[in-house]
């Protein structure tokens, strides 16, 4: 329901050639074009960014599936599990034990995120040049951009990295602690280590290994709840926050509902949804959250009527050019 939200939706047939036509009569009026097929699928439909630059020079086309639409990958199917398997993703989220799947769809939202970013400059550059384009974005290429800390490489660089269930941060200073009562996170650079001093550590922070530092925090922040260290830490400015246990506690939060980071609205078919609201603060042009994520096909008679072919509407669904039962073919 959160991805679709804003948008209207019309289900077509672009394998019948009155389904193409309508296609074409939608990109007459058009700034952008997204398709998320593997590369060769929409050139085999007549619609791939060549057939449809030669129709309209400047039109923006954006391409968004799995291996992207260069090299010998860029045919293959593949979905956000593939992704995560052929950029190491799964193997780093595993650490030692068996190759584990990310839980959360991290590089299909982010590809949406980026496609859109990439959308956003060739708009740019067209309202200067004139100029269409094709924005080529996917999901092996956001999982790279994600792991970017990662990839990198010089000459002294530890590869060590971070990986696995078990893992609690990147190191003794920027990792989740246990409290009396739930977790915390804190997060300090290595030249603030003399603030931790007013926590009550005893030792000679300037001496001390950060292995055995570890070992005294972890001790330490045992002894108290998550409460007494968040205000403690606040007050000798350290970042720390409490670990969120669920997420549905955050939605329910009252600052987060109260500024519309979390809303609920009535959907048209599931009764009352509550999803996440718009992120980005404007203090010029506020962000409105979109209307509901519609039933797939429930807008074919708009946006039919609005490219005069209202009138054709009942053919069109009888003769399963577009459908309106919610049920996307595969």
């Amino acid at each position: 329901n959160e991805i679709n939200r804003a948008k209207r939706s019309m289900v077509l047939n672009l394998k019948t050639q009155q389904g193409l036509d309508i296609f074409w009569k939608l990109v007459e009026d058009a700034d952008v074009v997204v398709q998320n097929f593997r590369k060769g699928v929409v050139e085999k439909l007549g619609i791939g960014y060549e057939q449809v630059k030669a129709r309209k020079p400047d039109i923006i086309y954006a391409s968004l599936n799995t291996y992207g639409q260069e090299g010998e990958l860029s045919s293959r199917p593949g979905h956000e599990q593939i992704a995560q398997a052929a950029t190491g993703m799964q193997r780093r989220f595993g650490g030692t034990g068996q190759p584990l799947t990310q839980p959360f769809a991290i590089n299909d939202y982010g590809t949406g995120y980026m496609g859109a970013y990439g959308v956003i400059l060739a708009l740019l550059n067209r309202n200067r040049t004139g100029e269409g384009q094709h924005v080529d974005t996917a999901l092996t290429y956001t999982s790279c951009t994600l792991q970017s800390p990662f990839f990198m490489d010089f000459p002294g660089k530890d590869l060590d990295e971070t990986s696995g269930q078990d893992a609690v941060g990147s190191s003794p200073l920027n990792r989740a602690y246990e409290c009396k009562d739930g977790w915390i996170f804190i997060s300090l650079l290595a030249s603030d280590i003399g603030k931790l001093k007013n926590t009550g550590i005893d030792k000679d922070l300037g001496t001390i290994s950060l292995i055995d530092l570890e070992t005294i925090m972890e001790k330490k922040i045992s002894e108290q709840d998550v409460e007494y260290w968040i205000n403690l830490f606040y007050e000798i400015d350290i970042a720390a926050h409490r670990v969120v246990e669920k997420a549905s506690d955050l939605l329910e939060n009252d600052w987060v509902k109260a500024h519309g980071l979390s809303v609920t609205r009535e959907h048209q078919d599931l009764g009352n949804i509550t999803t996440t609201g718009p992120a980005p603060r404007l203090s010029l042009t506020p962000v409105v959250i979109g209307r509901q994520a519609p039933k797939p096909g429930s807008d074919a008679k708009e946006i039919l009527s609005e490219i005069g072919l209202d009138e054709q509407f009942e053919r069109l669904v009888a003769e399963n050019i577009i459908r309106i039962d919610g049920i996307i073919p595969g």
